[in-house]
């Protein structure tokens, strides 16, 4: 079974668009504070979720920094970029701490459920 690596919590606010002739894109302010066994932690300042939409399909990309504490008690940060993909939501990790570094090579993979303004993403690692 898949482990779980952190949920995520995050809280969107009133965003951005622009609708082109071949596709329309959003961005969508939003903070976040993430929970697990492995850190936990929260957004500093808002982040974006960029989404774009063309003939082709719909398409997400949301870049942040989470700073915290690793399961240690040390304080850290942790970037995540989560992209949609043909394979689903793919997240890409990098930290400063040397306890979470196996993230940065982990086989991961982000579920998301929203409602409203509220979305849940849990990050898990194959196995």
């Amino acid at each position: 079974m898949d482990e779980l690596i952190m949920t995520i919590n995050v809280t969107t606010y009133e965003g951005y668009t622009v609708k082109g002739g071949r596709m329309n894109v959003y961005m969508v302010p939003f903070t976040a504070e993430a929970m697990g066994e492995y850190f936990k932690g929260a957004t500093e300042f808002r982040s974006y979720d960029t989404q774009r939409e063309d003939e082709s399909g719909f398409f997400l990309s949301a870049r942040y920094i989470l700073r915290g504490k690793d399961f240690n008690g040390r304080k850290c940060s942790i970037f995540i970029e989560n992209n949609s993909t043909e394979h689903g939501i793919i997240p890409t990790i990098c930290t400063d701490s040397p306890e979470l570094a196996f993230l940065e090579s982990s086989d991961l993979y982000s579920l998301l459920e929203s409602e409203g303004n509220k979305v849940t993403v849990r990050i898990y690692s194959k196995k």
